[in-house]
């Protein structure tokens, strides 16, 4: 029976340490949809409505807003831009580039609590942002639809108490979910890799009382129920008694030739509000009800994972609401339109000012100091720059140009006479001298010129009488 002679030795399966880490490096790089949706998008949405977010919150609060819709658009800007923020950690851990694996992440103990932390407040935030439009939704329909009751019901004081209310209530939701994971040390590659190269990472698993059947069950119905079903249907119905209300009274005053109500405006800005939120927190109300129908359709899931890219993409779109709310109040909200330009716009103005005022005090720097340089070539250090600028100086007087336009008929018509007469045409100056000595420095300029002139044309005025 023929074997075939094998050569491989002992030393053939003996891996080295840097091509095993390698080789396991390139199996845990993390996947480009990750890195796109959950990590770069996420990430430039969520700085986005922080910083719109803190902006809109400082002008809604102003005492110029004077109207009770404005307070729960106050409470939702405040919503929006803690659910922003707090989603900001998370999304730098995935918009690490992709050849960065997942174990070289910063994974400690205590940025792994802190995502906790923040997931559990983010997503209190975002069940907040809904039941805060469903308030102001209701508040415009009592103002619109009840107009007889509306001024009695649709106060600032009531409008706060509201949203004191419901941010207590969500305080009171935010509690379990602060408990419902825990963080975990994860060992998996501490027996394949050597351990200088492997360092303690750590991850977030569901807890004693997350994996609670009662726990679970509660929440998801909970979350299905009362941040997503009631409140949509609740604001779709109301949305469109307002927009029958918002066409009958469009209809009348076109009847009677009268000027629609001057709150319109207001009404309109929330209809737009709360039709972008129906549009971007749908998906996110599928997934839920997802959860609550079968949830080992997420748990069981194989590649290429649908599902959970279908969830990721849900909370890209709630997240994108919660930073593009102010695009709705610039559009259609006048009254804030024209306090954010009178504000932000104003500050702008007097940022250019300032730094038109640096720049003519650093010119005036300068032209201090050139006049300083040439003091002093005046006193002896640069008589050809003196000389310049004194001839300078007597083209641009008024006096002395008429004084050297005297000067040039004297030589002009003189060249022919004996050196008595440029002795009387140079004294001339002379005299004014003595009866002006203001004008001291331009006559003795004109001497000057005088003498350099009558050198040119003859030589016998190189005589000067003394």
């Amino acid at each position: 029976m023929y074997r075939p002679s094998s050569n491989i030795t002992i030393d053939d399966l003996v891996i080295e340490d840097a091509a095993l880490y390698e080789s396991i490096r390139k199996s845990f790089t993390r996947g480009s949809f990750d890195h796109y949706v959950n990590g770069v998008c996420s990430l430039f949405i969520c700085l986005l409505g922080t910083i719109s977010n803190a902006l809109s919150f400082s002008i809604l609060i102003r005492r110029t807003m004077p109207l009770s819709t404005y307070v729960y658009l106050a409470g939702l800007c405040l919503s929006d831009f803690i659910a922003c923020l707090c989603l900001i950690p998370g999304c730098i851990l995935d918009a690490y580039p992709v050849e960065v694996p997942d174990f070289e992440l910063p994974r400690t103990y205590a940025y792994t609590k802190f995502l906790i932390i923040t997931g559990a407040i983010s997503t209190t935030a975002r069940a907040l942002s809904v039941w805060l439009c469903v308030a102001f939704t209701i508040d415009r329909w009592i103002m619109i639809c009840r107009p007889f009751v509306g001024p009695s019901y649709c106060t600032i004081k009531s409008a706060r108490r509201v949203t004191f209310i419901i941010y207590i209530v969500g305080i009171f939701y935010a509690v379990p979910l602060l408990f419902e994971y825990e963080v975990n040390e994860d060992r998996s590659l501490s027996d394949i890799l050597p351990p200088y190269r492997t360092k303690r990472m750590y991850r977030y698993k569901l807890s004693e009382l997350g994996s609670n059947s009662v726990f679970r069950w509660a929440y998801v119905l909970i979350n299905a129920l009362g941040v997503y079903i009631i409140p949509l249907i609740t604001i779709a119905i109301l949305n469109r008694k307002l927009l029958n209300s918002i066409r009958l009274l469009e209809r009348r005053s076109a009847e009677y030739n009268a000027p629609l109500p001057t709150k319109q405006g207001v009404t309109i800005m929330l209809l737009a509000t709360t039709l972008m939120l129906l549009v971007f927190r749908s998906p996110s109300a599928t997934v839920s009800v997802m959860w609550l129908i079968s949830a080992k359709m997420f748990i069981n899931e194989k590649p290429p994972f649908r599902l959970r890219k279908f969830h990721s993409i849900a909370n890209l779109c709630a997240t994108f609401n919660a930073a593009t709310t102010f695009i709705m109040f610039i559009i259609y909200g006048t009254k804030f339109r024209s306090e954010f330009t009178r504000i932000y716009c104003s500050i702008l103005k007097k940022v250019k000012k300032s730094k038109r005022k640096n720049t003519r005090k650093y010119e005036q720097k300068q032209m201090k100091k050139l006049i300083s340089n040439n003091c002093k070539n005046e006193n002896g250090t640069n008589t050809t720059d003196t000389k310049n600028r004194r001839s300078f100086a007597i083209e641009t007087s008024p006096s002395a140009h008429n004084v050297h336009k005297e000067s040039l008929q004297y030589s002009s018509g003189a060249r022919t006479s004996t050196t008595t007469t440029t002795s009387i045409v140079s004294l001339l100056p002379m005299r004014h001298l003595k009866t002006q000595p203001i004008k001291q420095q331009y006559s003795f300029e004109h001497e000057y010129d005088l003498m350099m002139n009558g050198n040119q044309s003859s030589p016998l005025q190189h005589e000067i009488p003394l």
